[in-house]
């Protein structure tokens, strides 16, 4: 998965980046195919917001958080988007492991029914 991490309106700095790649890295274990993260950070007055925005095939998911401080934000986006992949993950692997049951319908014979059949005959 490529992370982009990208400040706007203010400097992110290494240690947030370091942080940063260490939590995304542990979304690979949802196995989604996920090629990029885009993680944005803005700086509106006080408020400091973060935009994660994570795409892959037929895939797009994104979480916006805004709080006093940088990190606070990143976590709770951060948990916002896991959330979001875990129901993503989950409704695909109940898709995969579906199974078909057949009802049979009012016309069709029974065991007991197809047995009465063949003592008849006899």
């Amino acid at each position: 998965m490529n992370i982009d991490i990208v400040g706007r309106h203010c400097q992110v700095q290494d240690a947030l980046k370091t942080y940063v790649q260490e939590k995304m890295d542990k979304l690979d274990k949802f196995s989604l195919k996920v090629e990029l993260c885009h993680i944005v950070f803005k700086t509106e007055k006080v408020n400091q917001i973060c935009e994660i925005i994570l795409l892959g095939k037929n895939l797009r998911l994104t979480a916006i958080e805004t709080t006093k401080a940088m990190q606070v934000s990143f976590d709770a986006a951060a948990s916002n988007i896991q959330n979001q992949l875990r129901r993503y993950h989950d409704k695909i692997k109940d898709r995969s492991h579906e199974k078909i049951q057949l009802n049979p319908g009012p016309d069709s014979e029974t065991d007991e029914e197809l047995e009465d059949i063949g003592e008849d005959e006899s």
